[in-house]
């Protein structure tokens, strides 16, 4: 999760994309770099021990992914603070996809501009999540939503197909420690946030098939390179 402005509701997100992948079978890690510990707070809470925690800053970052890694962790969901451009590109860098909350004002809408320069930098994969949304009266998106959806066609990053609403689950599930998807199975929270998933897990899966067909590029050269010193 990724936004240099505060507010953005990179927790919400956070905590309940890790509870999600948990329980989707893949063995989750919840990464807090937000000095805050926001995520922290909601994972001492819980009474599950799942998903995992690590609390660090963007300089432990590596080590802590790479001990993942070895650890044979499936999944890690980091959350950021409203942080410098240096932290921002670090993560950025090291992430696999990257998650952009925008409340819908115009005034939102704009800051997350300077986060969007960042992650371009980076190779990987980039979705901007309309967040903390208003209701809808009717069917649909609430007209700000829309409104919100269409102003930022024009950056240059997809928007994630759902919009999540500002609903009271959101605020009083974490007090016990818990999601929305969990407190309350069959609301819209929930449907909501299962919509998010589904959206992460497809890039993800896309950026794991462009990283094997990446890898066998790589491989590729490597054996030619070989067969030429062979010939040699």
């Amino acid at each position: 999760m990724l936004s240099r402005k505060g507010g953005s509701g990179k927790t919400t997100l956070a905590v309940h994309l890790s509870v999600l992948g948990q329980l989707a079978g893949r063995r989750t890690l919840l990464v807090d770099l937000d000095p805050q510990r926001s995520a922290a707070d909601w994972w001492r809470a819980r009474e599950a021990e799942a998903p995992q925690l690590v609390e660090t800053d963007p300089t432990g970052l590596r080590d802590v992914l790479a001990a993942a890694r070895a650890d044979g962790v499936d999944l890690v969901v980091i959350d950021t603070r409203p942080s410098a451009e240096a932290d921002a590109a670090l993560v950025a860098s090291l992430s696999d996809l990257i998650l952009i909350p925008t409340q819908p004002a115009i005034f939102d809408l704009r800051a997350i501009l300077g986060t969007i320069d960042t992650v371009k930098g980076a190779i990987r994969r980039s979705v901007i999540v309309l967040n903390r949304c208003q209701p809808p009266r009717g069917a649909g998106e609430a007209t700000e939503t829309g409104d919100a959806r269409r102003a930022v066609a024009a950056f240059g990053v997809p928007v994630a197909s759902v919009a999540i609403v500002d609903r009271m689950t959101f605020r009083r599930a974490p007090l016990a420690g818990l999601t929305a998807v969990e407190a309350e199975p069959d609301g819209k929270a929930a449907n909501e946030m299962h919509a998010l998933w589904r959206v992460a897990e497809k890039e993800l899966s896309h950026e794991k098939a462009h990283a094997g067909k990446r890898a066998g590029e790589a491989g590729d050269g490597a054996s030619a390179a070989t067969r030429v010193a062979g010939a040699r």
